[in-house]
C-alpha cells in the first residue's frame, strides 16, 4: 500500500499572508506543488489543502487532513518580520514528527539556505501551539521557508526555479522519513556500471592494403588467444 501525505498550503485567497517582497500565500503554493509532484514521483500518494489561490481555513485544512489518514503531513509556509533563514516546527511530543522536522533541514541547508532551528512552541496550556501541528492525527511539522520581507533571505527564493528547490528539499526530508530512496536519484543506468548482454565493444588494431599482412596478424593474435578475424571494406 502507498504511503500518505497531506500538503497544507498556508494561507491563500482573500488571505495574502505575511507580505513583503513577495506575497507569502503565492510562494508557498509554488513550493507545496513542487514537494508534491516530487513526492508522487516516488510513489506517494499527496493530498494537497488547496492547488490554487482561494481561501483555505485552517480549520477545513486539518479536517481534511485527518480525513485523508495521511502518514505525515507538512504545512508549507514562509516567514516575515526581517529574520534570516528557514525553520521549521514539530510537536512538542517529539517522535516522528520531530525525525520529519530534522530530515527536512538537512534537505533545505543542503540547496544553501541556513537554518534557524528544528522547533516547538507552547501554548499558554503547555500544549502544541500551532494547530495543525496539535490538532492533526499524523505527524506533523511546518516548514517556513525563508523571510518575505527580508531581501538578503529572498535572494535564495527570487525565481520560481529556487522556490521549486525548497519543496523538492522538503519532499526529499518527508521520503527519508518515510524509508523511500527517491527513484530519481536511484534509477542511474549506464552501459559503465550495468552489463548488457546485448552489446558487444569491437577492438581494431591493424588496417592492411594487402590481404597477407591482415593474415599475418590474424594468425599471430589467434595464437596468443585472440578471437580474431578479417573484415574487408571498399
Amino acid at each position: 500500500m502507498a504511503k500518505k501525505v497531506f500538503i497544507g498550503v498556508g494561507h491563500g485567497g482573500a488571505d495574502p499572508g505575511a507580505e513583503g517582497l513577495v506575497a507569502e500565500k503565492t510562494v508557498n503554493l509554488v513550493m507545496a506543488r513542487a514537494c508534491r509532484d516530487y513526492l508522487v514521483k516516488n510513489g506517494v500518494e499527496v493530498k494537497m489543502s488547496r492547488e490554487k489561490d482561494e481561501n483555505d481555513d485552517l480549520k477545513e485544512e486539518i479536517a481534511e487532513c485527518n480525513a485523508f489518514a495521511p502518514d505525515l503531513a507538512i504545512d508549507v509556509h514562509n516567514n516575515s518580520g526581517g529574520g534570516d533563514g528557514f525553520e521549521v516546527y514539530h510537536s512538542i511530543k517529539g517522535g516522528l514528527g520531530k525525525t520529519m522536522a530534522e530530515n527536512i533541514e538537512a534537505e533545505v541547508k543542503i540547496i544553501g539556505q541556513n537554518s534557524r532551528g528544528v522547533k516547538t512552541r507552547k501554548n499558554d496550556s503547555g500544549k502544541d501551539y500551532y494547530g495543525f501541528i496539535r490538532q492533526t492525527k499524523a505527524p506533523a511539522v511546518i516548514a517556513e521557508g525563508f523571510f518575505v520581507d527580508r531581501a538578503s533571505d529572498y535572494e535564495i527564493a527570487n525565481t520560481e526555479s529556487k522556490q521549486k528547490a525548497f519543496g523538492t528539499a522538503y519532499a526529499k526530508g518527508i521520503l527519508k522519513t518515510l524509508g523511500i530512496t527517491p527513484k530519481t536519484e536511484n534509477a542511474k543506468e549506464s552501459t559503465d556500471t550495468v552489463p548488457k548482454k546485448d552489446i558487444l565493444y569491437r577492438v581494431q588494431i591493424g588496417a592492411f592494403a594487402e590481404r597477407a599482412n591482415a593474415e599475418k596478424l590474424e594468425a599471430e593474435l589467434k595464437k596468443k588467444g585472440y578471437d580474431a578475424f578479417i573484415v574487408s571494406e571498399k
